[in-house]
């Protein structure tokens, strides 16, 4: 998958960390199961989290990393 191809939600279930991944409950522990986040999630970032999450962005490339923000 060639990340310059890929719509920004696919973007964001590679870039959140997996540790915001509910656990798996116990009746589907077996199968293959994946989460994926959509508009209902709702999650707090530390500021270490959102450094780690850019982080992971700046590695796909200048344009990956979008403006938060307004800069005056």
């Amino acid at each position: 998958m060639h990340l310059f191809q890929i719509t920004n939600e696919q973007l964001a279930q590679i870039l959140i960390p997996k540790r915001f991944v509910p656990p798996t409950p116990e009746e589907y522990k077996d199968k293959n199961m994946v989460y994926i986040f959509d508009s209902d999630d709702k999650f707090e970032l530390t500021y270490d989290e959102l450094v780690e999450i850019i982080g992971k962005a700046r590695q796909a490339g200048p344009r990956m990393v979008p403006v938060l923000g307004t800069i005056e």
